[in-house]
C-alpha cells in the first residue's frame, strides 16, 4: 500500500543522507580540534632547565651562551710546553688527551620581582587537573563523532522531500507544511554521525503523523450512547464506490442490525445493486421508484429501523459533482431534513490532487465528520490520504482494499506513517 510514495521518500531521505556523510568526512570539517584559550593566569610549565616562566610585563633574561672549556696544552718533557710544529712535522700518532671535566650545569637565574607583585600559582597548581583536561578531551571527540544539523543540510532534504511528496498526489499546502514540520523538527539537532538516516526519518514520520493525526470516532461507542439508531449519510462523486462501501461498513457493523436506505433514486440500477448487498448481508433495504425524492427515502428509513428495534441505517446517495449547483442543494436537503448523526464523504484515492478542492467543496456545502478512502489496493502513490485527512481536519475512518466486504481495514495514522518511512 501506497509503494510509489514510499519509495520516494526512501530516495529522498538516502540521497540527503549520503550528502550529509560526504560532507562529514572532509578532514577540516570533521577533525579539526576546538581551539582552547587559557586564561592569563597560566603558563605552561617548563620542560627544560633553560625555559624561565616570565610573568606578564617583564622582559625574558638573555640566555647566556655556555663557557668554552680551554683544551690543555700537549705537553713532551716535564714543566716544558710542546713546540709549535708545522705541517710537515705534524706527528703521526695522536697525543693522549686528559679526560674531558663533567661540564657543570648552571642553575637558572632568579628573577627579582618588584615590590608589591602578586605571587602567580605555584608550577603544580598551574597544570591542568584531570577533570578539566577529561572535559576539553570529551568536547574534541563530540566534534568527531557528532555533527548538527544545520539550515543548508535541512533545505537540501526539504527539497528532495517535497518533490517525492508532489510527485505523489499530496497536495502543495499539504506538502509545504509536512517539509516546514520536519525542518523545525531537525534544524540544530546534534546527532551521531552514524544515526543521520535514523534521524531524518524519525522527524518525518512525526510529521506525517501530525499530518494525518485526527481526532477518532467509534462507531460501536457512539451508537451505544444512544437511545434512537444513528444515522450515517454517505455521498461523494460519481463512481467513487459508495454503495460498495456501504455494504462493507454494514457488514463490519453487522451486530446493530443495519437498515439500508437506497437514496440514489437517479443512477439506473443503484436500487437494484444495494438490494442485492442487502440480501446477501441479511440486511433490510428501504427503497422508493427512481426519481423519487432522496430526503424521503431516508426519512422512512430511519422510521423503520426505530420500529424495527435496528440501530444504524446507512443512507446512500446519488454521486454529484461538486461543482453542480441542483445535486449539491439536493444534498443540503437530505441532510436539513433527516440530520444525520454523520456525514461521510467517500473519496476515491486515484482521484489524486483533486481530493484536495473535492474535500473543501463538500465540507463548505453539508461539512463532513469522516472520510473514507476507496481502491486504496490499486493506488500506489498514497498521497490522497495525506491531502484529504490535512485538508478536513476530519478522521479517515476506513481504507477500502478490495472488493470482498472483509476488505475495508481502519486507518491508523501511525501504523501508515511508520509503514512509509521503513
Amino acid at each position: 500500500m501506497f509503494d510509489s510514495l514510499k519509495k520516494r521518500l526512501k530516495q529522498a531521505v538516502e540521497k540527503v543522507t549520503g550528502i550529509i556523510s560526504k560532507e562529514e568526512a572532509r578532514p577540516e570539517k570533521s577533525m579539526q580540534a576546538p581551539d582552547v584559550t587559557m586564561p592569563d593566569s597560566q603558563v605552561s610549565v617548563p620542560r627544560h632547565e633553560e625555559d624561565v616562566p616570565v610573568r606578564r610585563g617583564e622582559s625574558k633574561p638573555a640566555r647566556e651562551p655556555p663557557v668554552p672549556i680551554p683544551e690543555p696544552p700537549i705537553s713532551t718533557a716535564a714543566g716544558s710546553p710542546a713546540p709549535v710544529l708545522g705541517p710537515a712535522e705534524e706527528p703521526t700518532k695522536e697525543p693522549v688527551l686528559p679526560k674531558e671535566k663533567k661540564r657543570a650545569v648552571k642553575p637558572a637565574p632568579r628573577i627579582q620581582e618588584p615590590a608589591g607583585a602578586v605571587h602567580a600559582e605555584p608550577t603544580e597548581a598551574r597544570i591542568r587537573k584531570p577533570a578539566e583536561r577529561k572535559g576539553i578531551l570529551a568536547g574534541v571527540l563530540q566534534r568527531i563523532t557528532e555533527t548538527t544539523l544545520d539550515a543548508p543540510a535541512v533545505d537540501k532534504l526539504l527539497d528532495e522531500l517535497k518533490l517525492a511528496l508532489l510527485e505523489n498526489d499530496v497536495a502543495l499546502e499539504v506538502a509545504e507544511a509536512i517539509c516546514s514540520d520536519v525542518r523545525n523538527r531537525l534544524i540544530g539537532t546534534r546527532v551521531g554521525r552514524g544515526n543521520v538516516e535514523a534521524t531524518i526519518k524519525t522527524a518525518l514520520r512525526e510529521a506525517l503523523l501530525h499530518v494525518m493525526q485526527q481526532e477518532t470516532i467509534d462507531i460501536d461507542a457512539l451508537i451505544a450512547s444512544r437511545d434512537k439508531p444513528l444515522v450515517a449519510v454517505f455521498f461523494g462523486f460519481n463512481g467513487v464506490g459508495k454503495t460498495t462501501t456501504i455494504a462493507k461498513f454494514a457488514h463490519r457493523f453487522r451486530q446493530h442490525r443495519p437498515v439500508l436506505a437506497a437514496g440514489d433514486t437517479f443512477r439506473a440500477a443503484s436500487i437494484e445493486q444495494l438490494e442485492e448487498h442487502g440480501r446477501r448481508l441479511g440486511a433490510r433495504v428501504i427503497k422508493h421508484t427512481y426519481g423519487a425524492d432522496s430526503a424521503a427515502v431516508i426519512f422512512d428509513a430511519v422510521r423503520h429501523a426505530s420500529a424495527s428495534g435496528s440501530r444504524l441505517v446507512l443512507a446512500d446517495t446519488a454521486g454529484r459533482s461538486h461543482a453542480n449547483t441542483n445535486l449539491m442543494d439536493e444534498l443540503k436537503k437530505v441532510c436539513k431534513v433527516n440530520k444525520p448523526d454523520l456525514k461521510i464523504l467517500v473519496l476515491d484515492s486515484l482521484t489524486g490532487n483533486d481530493i484536495y478542492s473535492q474535500s473543501k467543496l463538500f465540507d463548505a456545502a453539508v461539512g463532513v465528520d469522516a472520510v473514507i478512502l476507496t481502491k486504496v489496493d490499486v493506488y500506489e502513490k498514497g498521497g490522497a490520504a495525506l491531502s484529504a485527512a490535512y485538508t478536513l481536519r476530519k478522521p479517515v475512518l476506513f481504507l477500502g482494499t478490495g472488493q470482498e466486504y472483509g476488505e475495508l481495514k481502519e486507518f491508523v495514522a501511525g501504523e501508515i506513517a511508520s509503514n512509509l518511512i521503513t
